[in-house]
């Protein structure tokens, strides 16, 4: 997808909020479906409790899946799209948690999309890494 492309259905889900909750429920499905092709790696399921804050607050959520791009958390409060947030996520394959930053690009009913900040190749090395000793531990269980 184009980078215009990009930013146009970011523009729209940011418009979503303003619409009847049955209204911006449909279009946020549908920009769901559309996000489909813009992801840039894998998800892996990652069903862990992790830590989100940004200016307005912060709390714990649990995440969904999780790529070298990005995180879904499930139900994650007063979060809305375009804020940025600053997670900790801990791995049983990994000693120490991970902290990134990223900004809210979807919420829908079920939580919050997060596309997480550029970070250094080696960030993103060590957060590939990571999700695949965590697969791997998942699927020895």
């Amino acid at each position: 997808m184009k980078e215009t492309e990009i930013s146009i259905i970011e523009k729209i889900s940011a418009l979503a909020e303003q619409l009847p909750e049955s209204k911006r429920t449909q279009l946020r499905d549908l920009v769901a479906n559309w996000r489909e092709d813009i992801r840039h790696a894998a998800r892996q399921p990652y069903n862990e409790l992790l830590t989100i804050s940004s200016g307005t607050g912060s709390g714990y959520g649990h995440a969904r899946d999780v790529s070298a791009t990005g995180v879904f958390i499930e139900n994650s409060g007063d979060f809305n799209v375009g804020d940025k947030v600053k997670l900790m996520l801990t791995f049983i394959s990994a000693p120490n948690p991970l902290r990134l930053s990223g900004t809210v690009v979807r919420k829908s009913g079920d939580g919050i999309g997060v596309n997480f900040d550029e970070v250094s190749q080696s960030q993103i090395r060590e957060l590939d890494s990571i999700i695949a000793n965590h697969a791997l531990i998942l699927r020895s269980k």
